[in-house]
């Protein structure tokens, strides 16, 4: 109506054009900002994940370990000799198909015998010839004998040693090792079936048995002297001891035992010989029936090795006699 006062409006804010358009502005890079990390975050999202890499081949692992199996490198005229062993273990993952230890002693070294490797005697590289060596596994030692050179007693000599295959490893830092051996005279005592003649054939026996010696002869093949001898000889039973004395080129002290004796003697020289006669009964046998008495022998002081030297069998045969 006309001259009525009209209701008031809801007031709406005011605000100047300069404010209006910092406000937009300020909302669109938002937006815009808000949108682009949208858009590099969810691809990471779905996309999928590359392949993984792959893990190293497996690879063999080299482990040497060189001994001395002689206690000293003894003494003889033209040098001193020792007797090595390498064992090579293969602790890597993976197997090797070929092997080689490489030798290096002092200068003017050289090789004697046949050592259990092919080996070349000049540039003492030995090749393994067992076969391939699987992960874990260890090859056949490789034993040999070096003859050194020319020194005094207690002269010091060190000896390396390097395995070494085509295969890649994974470390190489233990593929050497070293050993040092003393120079010195030292007994080693051999064994022999018989007399110190050499020639030991078979002892007849008659069928009905009867008595015999067994003959045993200790000989020191070294260049030192042993400090004594301890003999033991072994009989299978049936087989006893005759009343006899025992007999001998040294003098022995002997203990008997049903199937056994022991006997010791005193020092024995470098290439000296000491001999023994055990006299035994043997039972009634088959023709052909072969019997063995076995017999040992040791030194309490040092010997430069006790192997299948110091051991012999002395061989009887049942015979038409």
């Amino acid at each position: 109506m006309a001259g009525a006062a009209s209701e008031p409006s809801a007031e709406r804010p005011s605000f100047d054009r300069g404010t209006s358009m910092l406000q937009y502005r300020t909302r669109r890079i938002i937006r815009t900002g808000l949108a682009i990390l949208a858009l590099t975050v969810a691809p990471a999202a779905v996309l999928p994940s590359g392949p993984a890499l792959a893990a190293p081949p497996p690879r063999a692992d080299l482990q040497l370990d060189l001994t001395a199996v002689t206690p000293a490198a003894m003494i003889q005229p033209d040098g001193a000799l020792v007797h090595l062993r390498a064992t090579v273990d293969n602790i890597g993952a993976a197997g090797v198909d070929d092997l080689t230890v490489t030798l290096k002693p002092p200068a003017g070294s050289r090789i004697v015998g046949d050592p259990s490797w092919q080996c070349d005697y000049t540039t003492f590289v030995c090749v393994n010839i067992y076969g391939p060596v699987p992960a874990g596994g260890t090859a056949e030692p490789l034993s040999i004998y070096l003859s050194l050179p020319a020194g005094a007693a207690g002269t010091v000599a060190t000896v390396s040693a390097t395995a070494a295959t085509s295969a890649r490893e994974a470390s190489r830092t233990n593929n050497t090792d070293r050993v040092s051996v003393t120079y010195q005279p030292i007994a080693d005592l051999t064994l022999l079936p018989g007399d110190a003649g050499g020639v030991y054939p078979e002892v007849e026996l008659p069928i009905s048995g009867g008595d015999r010696a067994v003959t045993f002869t200790v000989r020191n093949d070294g260049t030192g002297t042993a400090q004594d001898l301890r003999l033991v000889i072994e009989w299978p039973e049936g087989v006893t001891r005759n009343i006899a004395p025992v007999a001998g080129t040294t003098n022995w002290q002997c203990e008997f035992a049903a199937t056994s004796v022991v006997c010791t003697a005193g020092p024995l020289a470098p290439g000296s010989t000491a001999g023994i006669y055990i006299p035994l009964t043997f039972p009634a046998g088959t023709l052909d029936q072969r019997i063995a008495v076995h017999g040992s022998v040791t030194t309490s002081g040092p010997e430069w090795q006790t192997d299948s030297n110091n051991v012999a069998d002395a061989w009887f045969r049942y015979a038409e006699i």
